[in-house]
């Protein structure tokens, strides 16, 4: 102990005599000239850069924040850190103190950081202010790496940690802008919460990930950083939820754009343009939420009429040059009815990705139960899958049971009887009389629902078995074969699969749930074509349904056959349009040979008397032209008109 306090005391009289004797500017010469021999190479980055803030200093304290705990913890080199926590930030931040050190690897290379802090005050000693910068230190033959590879590693890092650790924050409109107040999102739902089909689930993440990753394809291809999903199935559902999933695995932010607030194109143009980067636009309802105008569609009426939103505006706005004013943005469209939805947004650069989220299917009860109750497995489960299958049940109304015990028997007892309990709801409605003379039609419908299940049932375990699915089906629906649809559209469902087979056996979708709703969207389809007339559909309508049975083909459903019928049909549409015309046509034509007959009669010359007896016989030609088209034209519409859609698609 003495010889180390000698030792120190003669280290302390050799650098007082070595700066008693040798002027500061003859020490600072040596310490340049140590320094130009040195290998060591240091780069000092301050807090400001030319009157501005630097941007490497706030990349660097950030870099480092992520490093130094874990660092410190395993060389022990560095003993006191700083932390800290805003309310924008979901975790604890740590930093180096003054003149701390800390040693980063970087392809094996060692980067040494120092941060330094000076207070600095003017001569009257009345303001302080404080500098801070970094000392970076590297030998001499790195610095090439440093500057090309490293620091814009640092700069990367920096900010996909920035984006990690904020918090995600929920944006309104209000007076038809965002509110300048937005709140933080603390939704607990992710994807490790959310009780979906595995393999939809699966293809969600990987999609997203692909997406996030995809800066350099979307450049190299020449198309905006932007995606758009279509989620559409009964309320219910999990629509919200998966959007605050997709979130918080993200950490976008969620700007929820209610279109009915919203009364002008260029008040929407406006919010898009502020909407940030990584950020998640909603639009909920999109078939509801307002009536957009049609691009071909005349002037608006009742209480939609104030609204100036139109189609053309949301198309611009989503697809169009204003869709380039931003990078990382997803749109979400939510909607009950896919099928409502105009053909024009359900194409790809719009709506990218359909996403059908359908009723609970035992599979998603399994994930339910693994979340709410913690168990995988359990005696009642045999019963809940015989009846859960058959009853078309919300995912929400499920969870919503689960709440209500944490004892796993009790609670799936509960289940139970609240599915019974919808059963018996349903065979409620078929008992109820309805007529003045007691009689109940339902109640017969339902009689020969009963029948026919039990007919159409092959994979039943017990009669028991088909009781629960009587029950289940209800007055308004319907089960033939393996699945389950409206009543009114059972009939429909068993002349095609009389006539074309399962036309669904090969559907990409394994839940017999999601199954029987892409079954009764054809059928719905069919039903449609069957009950108008041939002359009173509109295009529109056509391309709509065209744009449905293209997705269902995208899943695998064997309906080419109903594709085909549906170009035949837009072909005919397009045939009365262009027989209307020459109808016109020809109308205009005679009301002139009339009038040339009449200026005929009122002259007397008779060169001019044979100049205008050719021009007639000129028109008199193209008259039997059109004449001769119209009657190829109607012929080929009696063909249409003779030949029935029932007999051709059934």
């Amino acid at each position: 102990m003495a010889s180390t306090l000698s030792l120190l005391a003669t280290f302390a009289i050799i650098r007082s005599t070595f700066n008693d004797f040798f002027p500061k500017e003859i020490r600072e010469y040596f310490w340049r000239l140590f320094r130009r021999f040195s290998s060591q190479f240091i780069l000092v980055i301050e807090e400001s850069h030319d009157g501005s803030s630097n941007h490497i200093f706030k990349a660097a304290m950030a870099y480092l924040g992520r490093h130094v705990l874990s660092a410190s913890s395993t060389d022990g080199s560095t003993k006191r850190l700083t932390v800290g926590k805003n309310e924008n930030a979901r975790k604890f931040t740590f930093g180096l103190d003054k003149h701390s050190e800390i040693v980063d690897f970087f392809h094996g290379v060692p980067m040494k950081w120092k941060y330094n802090s000076d207070v600095n005050s003017n001569s009257n000693n009345q303001m302080t202010s404080e500098s801070r910068w970094y000392e970076l230190s590297f030998q001499k033959k790195h610095t090439e790496m440093v500057m090309s590879k490293y620091l814009p590693h640092v700069i990367d890092m920096a900010k996909k940690l920035k984006d990690e650790n904020r918090m995600v924050k929920f944006h309104t409109i209000r007076r038809e802008r965002w509110c300048t107040n937005a709140v933080n999102l603390e939704h607990p739902m992710t994807f490790d919460t959310l009780a979906m089909d595995g393999d939809l689930k699966k293809t969600i993440v990987e999609d997203l990930n692909s997406f996030t990753n995809g800066k350099d394809y979307y450049k190299k291809i020449g198309k905006v950083w932007k995606r758009g999903y279509l989620l559409y199935g009964p309320p219910g559902t999990g629509k919200s939820s998966l959007i605050a999933a997709m979130a918080n695995h993200l950490n976008f932010d969620i700007y929820n754009l209610n279109l009915s607030a919203v009364h002008s194109d260029s008040s929407l143009e406006y919010l898009l343009l502020h909407v940030s980067n990584r950020s998640i636009l909603v639009i909920e309802d999109i078939d509801c939420t307002v009536k957009l105008q049609n691009r071909e569609a005349g002037d608006q009426t009742g209480s939609y009429a104030h609204v100036q939103v139109t189609l053309s505006g949301v198309l611009n706005a989503i697809d169009g040059l204003l869709s380039c004013c931003g990078d990382e943005r997803i749109i979400v469209f939510t909607t009950n009815y896919k099928d409502r939805i105009d053909p024009a947004l359900l194409r790809a650069g719009r709506m990218d990705k359909h996403i059908c989220l359908s009723y609970c299917t035992f599979s998603t009860f399994k994930q339910l139960a693994a979340i709410y109750l913690g168990i995988s497995n359990h005696d009642l489960f045999s019963r809940i899958e015989k009846i859960i299958e058959e009853i078309p049940v919300p995912p929400a109304e499920v969870a919503g049971e689960l709440m209500k015990s944490k004892d796993p028997k009790t609670c799936l007892e509960g289940i139970i009887q609240f599915l019974e309990s919808k059963a018996s709801e349903a065979t409620s409605e078929m008992t109820m009389p309805e007529g003045e003379d007691g009689s109940n039609p339902k109640q017969e419908k339902g009689s020969k629902s009963k029948a026919s299940t039990k007919t159409d049932m092959t994979n039943g375990d017990s009669p028991n078995h088909n009781l629960i699915t009587f029950l289940a089906v209800g007055s308004n629906s319907k089960t033939v074969g393996e699945y389950t649809i409206k009543a009114e559209l059972a009939a429909i469902l068993r002349a095609v699969l009389l006539k074309h087979g399962d036309i669904v056996s090969n559907s990409t979708l394994n839940s017999m749930q999601c199954r029987s709703s892409l079954l009764e969207i054809a059928c719905g389809i069919i039903q449609k074509l069957q009950a108008a007339k041939l002359e009173d559909l509109t295009e529109l309508e056509l391309q709509s349904m065209l744009a449905s049975v293209s997705d269902l083909e995208s899943v695998k459903l064997q309906i080419s056959w109903l594709h085909k019928r549906l170009d035949e049909i837009i072909e005919a549409v397009q045939i009365v349009k262009h027989s209307s015309t020459l109808e016109e046509e020809t109308r205009k034509n005679l009301q002139a040979i009339e009038m040339e007959k009449e200026l005929e009669s009122c002259h007397t010359q008779k060169p001019e008397q044979q100049k205008k007896a050719l021009q007639i016989q000129e028109k008199k030609a193209v008259i039997e032209k059109l004449s001769r088209t119209i009657s190829s034209t109607e012929a080929k519409l009696s063909y249409f008109h003779m030949r029935s859609l029932v007999d051709g698609l059934l």
